[in-house]
């Protein structure tokens, strides 16, 4: 006896809004509308239940929340109404997820209507999957119970800021055996005929795991009697965002199953592997042909046949109504929380291009020194440290006005940074570096792109010499600890950077900057430490920053014994940064006018109010000065640190703004603004002499 089960999979998806693309030599604009309505063709050939659902199933193999420039406004909010009414049944969580933070992704989880799978991530405080996630699914259609797993690989995991300790990695194989004998069991609970992997793993780890767990092609089932073994019936990944079907598939309209992927080398046309393409442009059709094994046997079901379709999101489809509707209402909240303020500037930021593309400027700094610090958790469990510096294209920033001091809102900051890029961390020599700095300078005094915003080292250049000849020297900086009497951080030199050294250095930049973009041609196809794959767009990396600042401000201000309910890296930060503030050596003694009552966050250098509790009561005497001018390192580290690992609740912005909106407690709201508003970090970012045209001197 046969049975035929229908299935729509789809994976990695990020931008709702529209995206241009060339399909077929021509440009076409899509978004998530006209994916919607591609996917309603699919589903519309399905018989309808007696429930009124569909009896085929819709698979979705992880990152949804992230990265995107709507995710760096809504921090992923905007996801779950829009993926519940594309009509998921089941889905695997991908490394994008934890971008924001696991507090903030379990709150995203409970927005959606489906349930997500984590199997192979043990919880070790609670001896299960993480909170909120799910070991396996069972659902029935067609009158076939099909038991769903989510499998993740292990490479990943290591790059995620942020991934808390508890949650430890198992073995996906062993994972996958182990439930499959669970799910398949006779006498057990769940009697599964076929068992689905949902994962999220490169290509060729998901070879891997497909043959160890016997995902073979009903040629394959031809010298292995996988009716007798444990393991998976079919694996649906995401992860890279090449659409690719192994050749284990007899046919598949829409894709050349001879297509050649370097990841995919050890496809040997025995496997049953899916990845659906990337960001709603494309759409896997399945039809699966099941088949009764022999009494006794441990699979009730195995594959006889399969086939599959490519489905390419075109500019000429029809937008779906009802998906329509929802995005315009989410989008529409997010133009609205675009006007609130996220951080207050003492300083002028200039962005017009004929500054920032000329000249070390203050919010270049700003940017690149809130950067360089942000992938720190990530690097450590790869056995680095830190970057040794950041390097960006001015190009990049974005506004063409000065911003004069006061308020900046969130949509001053996404007109600043407005491209979703990633920055990624790669692996260059000396001799790299000293070239990406000469490109960077070689067109002066032209208002180019290519021109270096630069943080962690220093270098000094004249523009009085030839192109390709301006960089005199390049230094590796301490963490400034001293100020001069102009109140500017004094540069103290780690490490001279000698062009004949054979050292390694990393080196974060923009993915575009990766690939050669701007001339930077000596930072292309080097060795990446932190991938495309893992990186976050600036003004994410930012928003999150500044996140982290404004909850860091809230704490410094409360008792140590009411900070109750946190995750011991944001008390160990707490307690650091509080510890810093008691030690800073007091330059000058400031007026009790110029009191503040809230923390300053700058590129180089913070004013910071002795706020640590045991000094509030002398400071509120007028006892010891109330400002205090510090580093302001610490207070930017901590400060990522606490957006990774907690819940930020209606210290966001867009939260206060999308609640009030939804028309929820108004009086909370309201209480929430106000503290956020007391609790507001202040930035003064300033020209420190990092990067110094000395101009013909000797």
């Amino acid at each position: 006896m046969t049975t035929t089960l229908a299935i729509a999979h789809f994976n990695d998806v990020y931008q709702v809004s529209e995206q241009k693309l060339r399909v077929d030599g021509k440009e076409e604009s899509i978004d998530v509308t006209k994916f919607a309505t591609s996917l309603a063709g699919v589903t519309s050939k399905w018989d309808t239940r007696s429930d009124g659902s569909k009896d085929g199933l819709i698979v979705f193999s992880g990152d949804l929340f992230s990265p995107s420039v709507e995710t760096s406004v809504t921090r992923g909010r905007h996801m779950p109404p829009i993926i519940n009414a594309l009509g998921v049944d089941v889905a695997c969580p991908g490394n994008h997820e934890f971008d924001l933070g696991f507090p903030r992704l379990k709150e995203l989880i409970v927005d959606t209507k489906f349930p997500w799978l984590l199997s192979n991530i043990l919880d070790t405080k609670t001896g299960t999957v993480p909170e909120t996630m799910k070991e396996f699914h069972v659902l029935e259609k067609k009158g076939v119970r099909i038991g769903f797993i989510g499998l993740v690989e292990k490479d990943w995991i290591a790059t995620i800021t942020g991934w808390p300790d508890n949650f430890e990695w198992q073995d996906f194989v062993e994972v996958g055996k182990k439930l499959s004998a669970k799910l398949r069991d006779p006498a057990g609970e769940y009697k599964c005929d076929i068992i689905i992997a949902i994962t999220h793993c490169r290509i060729s780890n998901d070879i891997k795991l497909a043959r160890a767990l016997n995902a073979l092609s009903p040629a394959a089932q031809g010298t292995q009697d996988v009716a007798s073994q444990q393991g998976v019936d079919l694996v649906l990944g995401g992860h890279d965002h090449a659409y690719w079907v192994s050749k284990g598939f007899a046919e598949w309209e829409g894709f050349d199953l001879q297509t050649s992927n370097p990841d995919a080398t050890d496809d040997q046309g025995d496997t049953l592997i899916v990845k659906s393409g990337t960001d709603f442009q494309d759409l896997s059709e399945l039809i699966v042909t099941l088949k009764d094994t022999p009494q006794g046997s441990i699979r009730k079901k195995i594959i006889q046949e399969i086939k599959g379709k490519r489905i390419v999101t075109r500019g000429d489809v029809s937008v779906h109504a009802g998906v329509q509707e929802i995005v315009n209402k989410e989008l529409g909240t997010m133009r609205s929380a675009l006007q609130e303020v996220i951080c207050n500037t003492e300083v002028r930021l200039d962005a017009r291009s004929e500054i920032v593309r000329h000249s070390e400027t203050p919010i270049a700094n700003w940017f690149v020194d809130c950067l360089r610090h942000s992938y720190d958790e990530a690097l450590a469990k790869l056995g680095y440290s830190t970057v040794d510096g950041c390097l960006m294209n001015c190009g990049s920033i974005r506004g063409g006005q000065i911003y004069e001091p006061g308020p900046i809102t969130l949509g001053d900051l996404m007109v600043m940074s407005p491209y979703p890029e990633p920055m990624v961390v790669i692996e260059i020599s000396a001799a790299d570096l000293f070239g990406a700095m000469e490109n960077g300078l070689s067109r002066w005094p032209q208002e180019e792109g290519r021109f270096p915003a630069i943080s962690g080292f220093r270098v000094s250049w004249d523009s009085s010499k030839p192109a390709g000849q301006r960089v005199n020297g390049i230094w590796l900086l301490e963490d400034p600890k001293q100020l001069g009497s102009d109140n500017k951080p004094i540069l103290v030199d780690k490490e001279e950077v000698l062009r004949t050294s054979t050292r390694k250095y990393l080196l974060m930049v923009g993915e575009y900057m990766a690939i050669g973009g701007d001339g930077y041609v000596d930072l292309a196809d080097k060795k990446y430490i932190l991938t495309t794959e893992n990186g976050q767009p600036k003004s994410a990396v930012i928003r999150k920053f500044l996140l982290g600042a404004q909850f860091l401000n809230k704490q410094l201000r409360e008792k140590p014994e009411d900070r109750k309910g946190f995750e011991s890296k944001t008390l160990d930060a707490i307690s650091g940064v509080s510890n810093h503030l008691k030690q800073v050596r007091l330059p000058r003694v400031v007026p009790k006018s110029a009191l503040r009552s809230i923390p300053l966050f700058g590129s180089a250098l913070s004013n910071v109010q002795d706020i640590v509790h045991d000094t509030a009561q002398l400071v509120l005497d007028g006892l010891v000065p109330a400002v205090q001018w510090l580093i302001s390192t610490p207070l930017i580290i901590a400060a990522h640190i606490i957006a990774d690992h907690e819940d930020m609740g209606l210290m966001d912005c867009y939260e206060r703004r999308r609640d009030s909106i939804l028309g929820k407690d108004q009086a909370k709201v309201e209480e929430a603004g106000k503290v956020a508003k007391e609790n507001l970090p202040v930035i003064h970012p300033v020209v420190d002499g990092r990067l110094k045209d000395v101009k013909g001197a000797a």
